[in-house]
């Protein structure tokens, strides 16, 4: 099944008509060189396969608009800034996203922005284009409902509501930019390396996001366990407790908790009913046995050696120095 890039299509039109270009065939796909009195640059568009293409644009101090409507083609934008700035504004919002040298950024072309402008200063972008209707074909029916289902929520918590996203690239994601880059296309051989680098490419950034989703979700686990440990301070759950409560096993809860906050569920406790303890011993005038049993601790010379191991001194000299009169 063939599968149309119809926006891209349009993309390119819309850029060979308005910037008066000349255009040349190249062994994979077109190059664009833009008209002398809308400045100096090109573009250029080589076509791997079925649904990823790859772009380079190479202009300087050129002004460009799209429009973004009645376009339906479900794909996403992957491109690293080489060089320059590129300040894109969509409207009618007026969101304004610049892309600076160094910055990586994804975009999808599923949203309701009606036009863009593009203003490039001495600029070069390295993108690929991924249909989706690609993944789609290679996914077995059996299992196509769940992938779908899972890349969509995937790409939802990259995006986050946003169209465009953009931030510094990693070390490996330039590694592999340069070498995507460095590819002159003379032989065969140069094709299959371009087609494994832009994979490459595509994967390495998505590991990149998937290990940070994979963070956010330990900071959760460990955000939740937390709220339930200073809820129940004076009588804590056991770590068996906790980890039922969230759902998760003991072995998870503690990894993904040491992950989190760098120290075990047990020394959280010990260390917010010190805390704790604290705020008692300065502010109220409570005895050093009430804020014992407050905090948790029946025995007050337990409370007193939990409190000297992480204060270095006693409740009672704390009290003294910092007592508020």
């Amino acid at each position: 099944m063939k599968i149309n890039n119809f926006i891209i299509d349009m993309y390119y039109k819309d850029i060979e008509e308005k910037l008066d270009c000349k255009t040349f065939d190249e062994l994979l796909g077109k190059k664009y060189i833009i008209g002398k009195q809308f400045g100096v640059g090109n573009f250029s568009r080589m076509k791997i396969e079925d649904g990823l293409e790859v772009s380079t644009l190479n202009i300087n101090n050129t002004e460009m608009s799209f429009d973004n409507r009645t376009y339906d083609d479900d794909i996403l934008e992957l491109g690293y800034c080489l060089k320059g700035s590129t300040k894109v504004t969509a409207l009618p919002y007026n969101k304004v996203f610049v892309l600076n040298k160094g910055d990586i950024f994804i975009y999808r072309t599923l949203n309701d922005v009606e036009y863009f402008k593009f203003k490039h200063n001495n600029c070069k972008i390295i993108s690929v284009h991924m249909n989706f209707d690609a993944i789609k074909n290679a996914i077995n029916p059996i299992w196509e409902d769940k992938i779908l289902l899972n890349w969509e929520k995937y790409t939802s918590y990259i995006f986050k509501g946003e169209i465009l996203i953009s931030e510094k690239a990693s070390q490996p994601i330039k590694k592999v930019v340069e070498e995507i880059e460095s590819i002159s296309l003379d032989t065969v051989l140069d094709y299959i390396k371009l087609k494994y680098k832009t994979i490459e490419f595509m994967v390495t950034f998505f590991q990149e996001k998937s290990f940070e989703n994979a963070q956010v979700k330990e900071n959760d686990i460990a955000l939740k366990a937390m709220e339930i440990i200073d809820s129940n301070l004076k009588t804590p759950p056991s770590v068996k407790e906790l980890a039922d409560r969230l759902n998760i096993t003991i072995y998870k809860l503690q990894e993904e908790f040491k992950n989190a906050t760098k120290c075990t569920v047990y020394e959280y406790i010990k260390k917010m009913r010190t805390d704790k303890a604290k705020y008692f011993l300065e502010s109220t005038n409570m005895s050093i046995l009430e804020v014992a049993n407050e905090i948790g601790y029946e025995n007050p010379s337990k409370f007193a050696s939990a409190f000297k191991k992480y204060n270095k001194i006693t409740p009672f000299k704390y009290r003294k120095i910092y007592k508020v009169r």
